[in-house]
């Protein structure tokens, strides 16, 4: 006979539940509120659709907590993902937002994206609210007041009344709804703002002044504690300066025609900026009007301590004015766009904008074409084609990428067909400096691009040299970029017999095609779903197409010689 016992077990109340780490594992709830915060943050993506408006739903202590979050970055863009004008009605409910709503919100943004801007002359007038109807009016008066007081806040700190006309006028173009009123006011009210990435906007009023006010408040200020000046009595108190926690700026433009045309007028004004560190541009046109603008910040007055100019082009005058406003350089990186042929610079005039920088700068990318970059008189100044010995004054540089010609004054090819000029170019600059007596001696990184069959001897001299461990003792790693195309016509890739013996040293030696070289020089733009141009280097809309042409720049698709020894 089989007997049965049954036991029955007492439940654990709700709060044993709650108590018990067996019964209640840990989870999101349980943690502390800025694990949580770091955990959302991923969620706020700057590209692609945020997933951190679904939390804010969830319950009411992931709300506080994801609420901060959602608003760390405001992006307007142009819908079809590539350049265009933002959205009027997205910037109007922003500001609704964080400055009427949720006030206390504002302090939270840390990152403004935004498309095309402009005074409201050419902009877009099909701005729809949810019902389909047009918004015949963006901001009411309770918001206009709200408004008024932020603007009225900065303004008024300035001496002169000619601020209460730009008020103003700023204050109808906020009830118009322009753009370029919208996103400067965000960038007024907003006072901890990190990082900003934008895209060239002509017919541009408030902005334009905006940046202008922040020089303006950034001297006065600076005025204030400089005793002996005007405002130097002890009896002021520290200015409220707009944009003054920004430390990266980047912004584009696609029209490879005519280039960034408002670079003289943004740039310079950025530079002014009080903590920018990390300052990009695509397309950049460094002209007189440039030079003249930058020369009228004092030297050593920025703070910009990295700077990257995409595809661009400049006088030599516009770049040694735009240097000699840094207070500290460390990584300079210009890719010259050859199509504009107005802002021709050589690889003298880089070397002398950036000798200055001398004991500060660590990394230089400079990357030139060296067919399109003839087209001057440079049969009276040949040595201008390359830097010299003077490059071995950049004491601290550890990373350098650099073409042949600019290294040893060599061309790197035989068969220059590309324009009737490049048939008139020397193979060699006479009197030209040898590898190792140009190289800074602290390097540890070195890439040439544009490289023929004639630098290969110098390399040796360079490899024996890192053999006997007499020079260039922290060079880890040497990388060779030849010019398949052309170099393929004369030699086998057999024939570059180059090996390194010196421990820890890595020797690399790719060949490129000419759709590969171009696309490193930036004369390729990407496309989106939507067939329209998207620059490859763009933060805005290209960011995984930027960070593989990172990746993978300044060599083969596949790296067909690779050495460790």
């Amino acid at each position: 006979m089989d007997i049965t016992i049954t036991i029955n077990e007492k439940k654990p109340s709700p709060m044993e539940q709650l108590q018990s780490p067996e019964l209640n594992p840990p989870n999101l709830l349980t943690l502390p509120p800025e694990i949580q915060a770091k955990i959302l943050s991923h969620l706020a993506a700057s590209f692609g659709r945020s997933s951190i408006q679904p939390v804010l739903r969830t319950c009411k202590t992931l709300h506080e907590v994801a609420l901060p979050i959602s608003v760390s970055e405001f992006r307007n863009t142009h819908e079809s993902k590539v350049q265009g004008p933002c959205s009027r009605l997205r910037n109007a409910q922003f500001l609704r937002y964080i400055l009427v709503s949720k006030p206390w919100l504002a302090k939270h943004v840390n990152t403004v994206i935004f498309g095309q801007i402009s005074n409201g002359d050419d902009e877009e007038s099909r701005e729809y609210t949810e019902g389909g109807e047009p918004d015949p009016r963006i901001a009411t008066d309770k918001e206009l007041a709200v408004y008024r007081q932020h603007i009225e806040l900065i303004l008024g700190q300035l001496p002169s009344g000619y601020t209460d006309k730009w008020c103003n006028h700023w204050m109808l173009d906020l009830k118009r709804g322009t753009s370029d009123a919208q996103i400067s006011l965000i960038l007024l009210a907003c006072p901890n703002i990190r990082t900003i990435l934008f895209e060239m906007s002509r017919h541009k009023s408030h902005f334009v002044r905006l940046l202008n006010l922040v020089r303006s408040l950034v001297d006065i200020n600076t005025s204030i504690h400089t005793p002996g000046s005007e405002w130097g009595d002890g009896n002021h108190p520290d200015m409220v300066i707009p944009l003054s926690n920004v430390q990266d700026v980047f912004h584009e433009t696609v029209n490879y025609r005519s280039g960034y045309s408002e670079f003289d007028m943004d740039g310079p004004d950025l530079f002014a900026l009080p903590r920018l560190r990390f300052y990009e541009c695509i397309l950049a046109r460094g002209n007189d009007a440039t030079e003249r603008r930058f020369g009228d910040l004092p030297r050593g007055s920025s703070s910009v301590e990295e700077i990257t100019l995409h595809s661009s082009s400049s006088t030599p005058g516009a770049l040694k004015k735009m240097l000699r406003t840094c207070r500290t350089l460390k990584k300079f990186e210009f890719t010259h766009y050859g199509y504009d042929m107005s802002g021709l610079m050589t690889p003298r005039d880089i070397l002398h904008a950036v000798l200055p920088h001398a004991d500060t700068i660590e990394d230089l990318y400079i990357n030139m074409d060296d067919v399109w970059d003839k087209g001057w008189n440079w049969q009276d100044n040949p040595e201008r084609l390359y830097m010299g010995t003077q490059l071995r004054e950049l004491r601290v540089l550890k990373r350098l990428t650099l073409g042949m010609q600019a290294l040893t004054g060599m061309l790197g090819a035989k068969h220059l067909n590309h324009t009737q000029v490049a048939h008139q170019m020397p193979m060699q600059i006479e009197g030209a400096t040898r590898l190792v007596d140009c190289l800074p001696e602290n390097l540890e990184y070195l890439k040439v691009c544009m490289c023929g069959l004639g630098i290969v001897e110098q390399v040796e001299d360079l490899i024996k040299a890192v053999e006997e461990g007499d020079r260039f003792r922290k060079l880890t790693h040497i990388c060779l970029l030849f010019n398949g195309w052309t170099t393929e016509k004369e030699v086998d890739k057999s024939q570059v017999r180059l090996v390194c013996q010196a421990p820890g040293v890595h020797l690399e030696i790719d060949f490129q095609n000419p759709i590969r070289a171009a696309f490193d020089l930036g004369r390729t733009i990407g496309e989106e779903a939507s067939k329209q141009p998207c620059n490859v280097t763009s933060r805005i809309h290209a960011q995984n197409r930027r960070q593989h042409y990172f990746e993978t720049r300044g060599g083969s698709e596949t790296t067909w010689y690779s050495r460790h020894l």
